[in-house]
């Protein structure tokens, strides 16, 4: 048998969590301090059956493939400090041998 055509045979698997739908609600209930097993609860009475350890693993699931905010800048810098020059003075950090350690050596 061809494998290809096997494969096309094969059915499609589930990939999206059962909770996805409820992920509005699940965050909701997190930003209100509730824990995962009172979130669990909570979805258990209205129909939806889940366990808290699930839940646990949704929330970190979709904690780190949040998108980032990379279009804007961090911080951004007012304009009356952007012209005030600033450098770090070298200081240093005896270690046991006597000798010493630069710890910053920065001309900005």
């Amino acid at each position: 048998m061809n494998l290809r055509q096997a494969a096309q045979a094969e059915k499609e698997r589930r990939t999206r969590s059962k909770l996805e739908p409820h992920r509005e609600a699940i965050f909701t209930l997190r930003r209100k301090h509730w824990t995962y097993r009172q979130i669990a609860k909570w979805l258990n009475e209205h129909g939806v059956a889940v366990t808290f350890p699930s839940v646990y693993r949704f929330c970190e699931r979709a904690i780190t493939r949040r998108p980032r905010n990379t279009g804007t800048p961090a911080a951004t810098v007012p304009d009356a400090l952007e012209n005030i020059p600033f450098s770090f003075s070298q200081t240093t950090t005896p270690t046991k041998t006597g000798s010493k350690k630069y710890r910053f050596n920065i001309d900005v």
